[in-house]
């Protein structure tokens, strides 16, 4: 990704310079990215091959025998 342009600490003192009303939208920023990370590593998790792939098998198996049913 090559060097950072600023040092976490000037972030953190630039972020502490914003008004408040530009933190909350930096937050809600943050909130957005970490939650986009979130859904890749998932999706990434349980696709073929992935961590959770074997885990997928198994609640799909056990739905389609009976062993448990839908959550509505």
């Amino acid at each position: 990704m090559g060097e950072a342009l600023y040092s976490l600490r000037e972030i953190q003192e630039g972020i502490i310079s914003l008004p408040d009303k530009e933190k909350a939208k930096l937050s809600k920023w943050m909130a957005d990215v970490d939650n986009q990370i979130w859904d890749n590593e998932m999706e990434q998790d349980f696709q073929e091959g992935g961590q959770g792939a074997d885990l997928l098998e198994k609640v799909k198996s056990d739905f389609h025998s009976g062993k448990c049913s839908k959550w509505d």
